[in-house]
């Protein structure tokens, strides 16, 4: 066992790992960067109940002090509402003028008893308009920084809170993230000891959500141009398969198609040929003529197939010798 010295806020993660091992956890990182893993008995204790007994987390201890009968550590599930605390622990509900989440220094006030137990309630400070006294609010009565330098000896992460309460007013997120914003731990330390009563910590938690704000919207932005890209991309490629598609079409029509479709063609082409040529040779105007104007239509022909035999002396011979040939008996 090591004794810790009671110097508020030894018990934090970073600043215990410290004052144990003299080392620091680096700027923006973890305690596993420089070998280290800091659980608390709560932790331990649920890790115990899960490996065990196969036990959910379902519940966890919480510190319940103030103005009420009896202060008490309750075992209290999760989504219980602080009302029904209060209530345990002798309190009355109806005479609640704040209720802090996270102890006095660290604490969040919450808008109503209402609010339900979470994973990371840890104490719940009662302060009743009967027994209680009200402060006064640090805003009301913040009087202008005299840079007296307190809050810089005061920081147990050695940062500079007057510089970062100026950026923060000034709304200069990048300068206030130069000046490690985001290593501030919330302890209150700085505004405790400000003479000026200045709600320092009130300022770092607006930067910091201003900032997650800014980068929230920066994604979705980011989001949308890569959709953006994403749809001019697609239809410029949609538009070149087209172009390619009736570019093909077009040659393929140069070339005539394919070569089904040139048989085709050619056969359909040919039938018109033939048709034609069929009508071009039929007999003309035959039909319902007289015994003397037939008798003249048959010494035409006569005489034009005279005149042809007369014209393919040879062809005539070979058609004469394949009939003979045809009629000789077998």
């Amino acid at each position: 066992l090591v004794e810790v010295p009671t110097i508020y806020p030894t018990g934090s993660e970073k600043q215990l790992i410290q004052v144990l091992t003299g080392k620091e956890v680096p700027s923006g990182g973890l305690p596993l960067d420089i070998g280290m893993v800091c659980h608390n008995v709560g932790t331990a204790y649920a890790v115990y109940r899960a490996v065990e007994f196969d036990q959910p987390l379902i519940s966890r201890y919480v510190t319940i002090a103030g103005s009420v009968a009896h202060a008490r550590n309750l075992e209290v599930l999760i989504g219980t509402p602080l009302g029904n605390l209060i209530e345990e622990c002798g309190g009355n509900r109806h005479t609640l003028r704040r209720l802090i989440v996270g102890g006095p220094m660290m604490g969040t006030a919450m808008h109503s008893d209402a609010v339900p137990v979470v994973k990371t309630t840890n104490c719940v400070l009662v302060e009743s308009t009967v027994h209680d006294v009200p402060l006064p609010s640090r805003d009301e009565y913040a009087m202008p920084c005299i840079r007296c330098g307190n809050c810089a000896r005061a920081c147990p992460v050695n940062l500079l809170p007057q510089q970062m309460y100026w950026y923060a007013r000034a709304r200069d997120f990048d300068k206030i993230q130069d000046h490690n914003l985001f290593d501030c731990i919330e302890c209150g330390c700085c505004d405790y000891v400000c003479p000026s009563q200045i709600p320092l910590v009130g300022y770092y938690r607006y930067a910091k959500s201003e900032i997650w704000d800014q980068e929230a919207e920066k994604r979705q932005a980011d989001l949308a141009r890569q959709r953006h890209q994403f749809r001019e991309f697609r239809l410029q490629r949609e538009k070149q398969e087209r172009a390619e598609r009736h570019k093909k079409k077009r040659s393929a029509v140069a070339k005539g198609g394919s070569d089904e479709k040139k048989a085709a063609i050619e056969a359909a082409m040919a039938r018109v040929r033939a048709k034609k040529a069929g009508q071009d040779s039929a007999p003309k105007n035959t039909d319902n003529l007289t015994p003397a104007q037939q008798r003249q239509v048959d010494e035409a022909d006569a005489r034009r197939q005279a005149r042809q035999r007369k014209e393919n002396p040879a062809k005539d011979t070979g058609e004469s010798q394949a009939a003979n040939t045809q009629d000789r008996p077998q």
